[in-house]
C-alpha cells in the first residue's frame, strides 16, 4: 500500500524525524480558517496523490496570502495530476533551505534485503544524478542500529538514518523515502517530503487486533499504527468503489492465510474477469483489450483460495450493472484445487443465474471434477458456457468469447 505524503510524514514524526508543521484539507473543509491554524504567511500548497512529479505537474503551489491559498486549493481539487485524483492537500510552512540531500531505504528484491539509498543531491530532478553520487548501503534486518563505515561519505545526521531505519522495521514498510531531506538556513534536518510503500501482507500486524495484543504484554498499543485508519485509496489514485471496499474485506479476518481472493480493480468496461494467477493475468488483460473487448474489472485469485472467498469474490464481480460476458481464465495449475474454486463460481452463478454468456479456461488439480460442476450448473440455469482446458490456450479462449458476444 502506498501513502499520501501527508500519511508518510506522519510516521516519520512517529519515529523521530522533522516534518513542516503543516495542516491538512479535505474537501468542503474552510481553507481559510484551516490556513489560519498554520500561524505562517509564507506556505507550500501541495496536492496529495499517489503518484510523483507533482511539482512539474502543477501540483505544487506557493502561497503568501489566504486568498492565494484558498485559490490554489481549490484549483487543485479541480484537477487531477497524472490522471489521479487529488484525495487531500497539504499546506505546509515554506522552508529557508541552505542544502538538499536524498535518503531512502528499500528493499531490494534481488539482494533480498533492505538498502541505504543515499545522495547529497536532492529533489525534483533525482534521477538526474550521476549513479557515481550515489551511495548504497545493505542493512542488517538482525540488528536495530544501523552501522555506517567510515569511510561511507554521507554528510547528514546519523540519526536520522537511524530513524528512517526504524520507520522501515517498525511500519513493515517496503520503501521509505525522504526527497529532498532539507538542511534549513538555521541548522535543522527536516523531511519536506515522504514516499512510503507497506507491505500489504502485514496487515494483521498493524489492527486492532494487533494493539490489544500488545497492550497484553505491557506494551503501549500506540506503537503500533492501525492501517484501517488511513485514507480510503486504489492503485489508480481515486476512491475506492464499493465493490473495490467489499472485495477488500475479503481476505482480512482469521482466514486472510488462506489463499488470496481480495484483489479487485474496477474499470469502465462491460467484460466481467474472474483471473487465476498474476503473471497470466496480465497477459489476459492485453489479449482481451486486443480483441476489442473492454473489462469490467481486473481482479485474480491464487494460493488455493477456499469456496467461500472465491464465493464471494465471484459475487461481487458479477454484480457490477450492464455486463456482456463473463470470462474465467488461468493457467494451469500446480496445487490450487480446480473443483474447490469453482465451487465458489457455481454458487455465484446459481444464486444470479446471468443471461451472458461466459467462458471458461482452466487446468489442474480435480480439474475434471470442476468442470463436471461448471456444466452441470450450466444445465440447471440454462447458461451459456463454453468449458475450455489445456487443450485451449487462455488467449484464444477469449476469442471464443468474442464470436459469442458479436454473433
Amino acid at each position: 500500500m502506498n501513502l499520501y505524503e501527508f500519511e508518510g510524514k506522519k510516521l516519520f514524526q512517529k519515529h523521530g524525524i522533522a516534518i513542516p508543521h503543516g495542516v491538512v484539507v479535505r474537501r468542503g473543509d474552510d481553507i481559510v480558517a484551516t490556513y489560519a491554524q498554520l500561524n505562517r504567511e509564507e506556505v507550500v500548497v501541495k496536492a496529495q496523490v499517489l503518484s510523483g512529479k507533482r511539482g512539474k505537474n502543477n501540483g505544487i503551489r506557493f502561497c503568501s496570502t489566504a486568498e492565494e491559498v484558498e485559490k490554489a486549493v481549490n484549483e487543485l481539487f479541480g484537477i487531477q495530476i497524472k490522471g489521479q485524483y487529488v484525495a487531500v492537500v497539504r499546506i505546509e510552512e515554506k522552508l529557508s533551505i541552505a542544502e538538499e540531500h536524498y535518503l531512502s531505504i528499500i528493499y531490494d528484491t534481488n539482494t533480498k534485503q533492505p538498502v541505504l539509498v543515499y545522495s547529497s543531491e536532492g529533489g525534483m530532478d533525482i534521477e538526474d544524478v550521476a549513479s557515481s553520487k550515489i551511495i548504497k548501503l545493505p542493512l542488517d534486518v538482525r540488528t536495530k542500529e544501523v552501522k555506517l563505515l567510515t569511510d561511507i561519505d554521507i554528510n547528514i545526521d546519523i540519526n536520522i538514518i537511524q530513524n528512517l531505519w526504524s520507520c522501515f522495521f517498525s511500519e513493515d514498510a517496503r520503501l521509505v523515502e525522504i526527497n529532498p531531506l532539507v538542511k534549513t538556513s538555521d541548522g535543522q534536518w527536516v523531511a519536506a517530503d515522504a514516499k512510503v510503500a507497506l507491505d500489504d501482507d502485514a496487515f494483521y500486524r498493524h489492527s486492532t487486533e494487533a494493539q490489544e495484543k500488545a497492550k497484553e504484554k505491557g506494551l503501549d498499543p500506540a506503537s503500533i499504527t492501525k492501517w484501517d485508519e488511513f485514507e480510503p485509496r486504489t492503485m489508480l489514485g481515486r476512491l475506492p468503489t464499493e465493490r473495490e471496499l467489499a472485495v477488500k474485506k475479503i481476505d482480512e479476518g482469521e482466514g486472510y492465510y488462506r489463499g488470496t481472493a481480495g484483489k479487485y480493480i474496477e474499470m469502465d468496461g462491460d467484460i466481467a474477469i474472474l483471473f487465476s494467477g498474476g503473471g497470466a493475468s496480465i497477459a489476459n488483460m492485453d489479449a482481451l483489450i486486443k480483441e476489442g473487448l473492454q473489462p469490467a474489472n481486473y481482479t485474480e485469485y491464487s494460493g488455493n483460495p477456499p469456496r467461500e472467498k472465491v464465493y464471494q469474490l465471484a459475487k461481487i464481480v458479477l454484480s457490477k450493472p450492464g455486463l456482456r460476458g463473463l470470462w474465467v481464465a488461468g493457467g494451469v495449475a500446480n496445487f490450487t484445487n480446480i473443483e474447490e474454486t469453482f465451487h465458489g463460481i457455481v454458487d455465484a452463478l446459481d444464486e444470479l443465474k446471468p443471461a451472458y454468456p461466459i467462458v471458461v479456461r482452466r487446468a489442474g488439480p480435480y480439474e475434471e471434477e470442476g468442470m463436471k460442476l461448471m456444466r452441470e450448473c450450466a444445465k440447471r440455469n440454462g447458461l451459456n458456457m463454453k468449458l475450455f482446458g489445456k487443450e485451449m490456450s487462455m488467449s484464444e479462449s477469449v476469442k471464443v468469447l468474442t464470436n459469442i458476444i458479436n454473433v
